[in-house]
């Protein structure tokens, strides 16, 4: 077996080796351990640099006991109920909302750390854009998702559902708009908080 020796970073050698040690291999072994992991990744078409953020966002689902559903069956699912129980179906996303807060907050205390969460949860949603960004005002934010679902009636669940986690962060909704699949949302740090 061929030996190579490759250049890192100190900092990133310390951590690595350090991991290595928690985790009960020799340096070597975890070394091929990870670089085997990421060779496999790459040559599946995937990207390394997402790996981070998936495993981020599947450590906050697990504490959620979250069902995987196709996105269609879900809008389906939703427009029926919203048919029949338009005020009940958004209360019911709108209380979901509130009660993840506590969840998210243990992996993002404030609004700039969920925005990177939020990121990460992108990866496994159908989510084509999430951006979020500082807005015109101080303590304020601009909030621009894509692929809120395929129906209005699920976009504006979404919606619910997004509200109730700004409100969890102490931000107030001053203006939205909404549109099949897109959800644009200015809000404002509460002065109090």
């Amino acid at each position: 077996m061929g030996r190579t020796n490759i250049s890192v970073d100190e900092a990133v050698f310390e951590h690595f080796a350090s991991e290595a040690k928690r985790s009960n291999k020799t340096l070597f072994a975890f070394a091929n351990e990870t670089l085997s992991t990421m060779a496999r990744i790459s040559s599946e078409g995937g990207d390394p640099s997402e790996l981070y953020g998936l495993w981020r966002a599947i450590s906050v689902l697990k504490q959620v006991d979250v069902i995987t559903f196709p996105s269609d069956f879900v809008d389906e699912l939703v427009a029926k109920e919203y048919a029949e129980d338009k005020e009940g179906v958004l209360k019911m996303f709108s209380d979901l909302g509130s009660r993840l807060v506590g969840v998210l907050k243990i992996a993002a205390s404030d609004i700039n750390e969920l925005a990177s969460l939020g990121k990460d949860f992108a990866l496994l949603l159908p989510l084509k854009q999430l951006k979020v960004s500082d807005g015109r005002t101080p303590g304020s934010i601009e909030i621009r998702i894509v692929g809120a679902g395929r129906r209005i009636e699920s976009t504006e669940c979404t919606f619910a559902f997004l509200r109730s986690i700004l409100n969890g962060y102490d931000y107030t909704v001053n203006k939205y708009e909404i549109n099949t699949g897109t959800i644009m949302v200015w809000a404002s740090k509460s002065k109090f908080a």
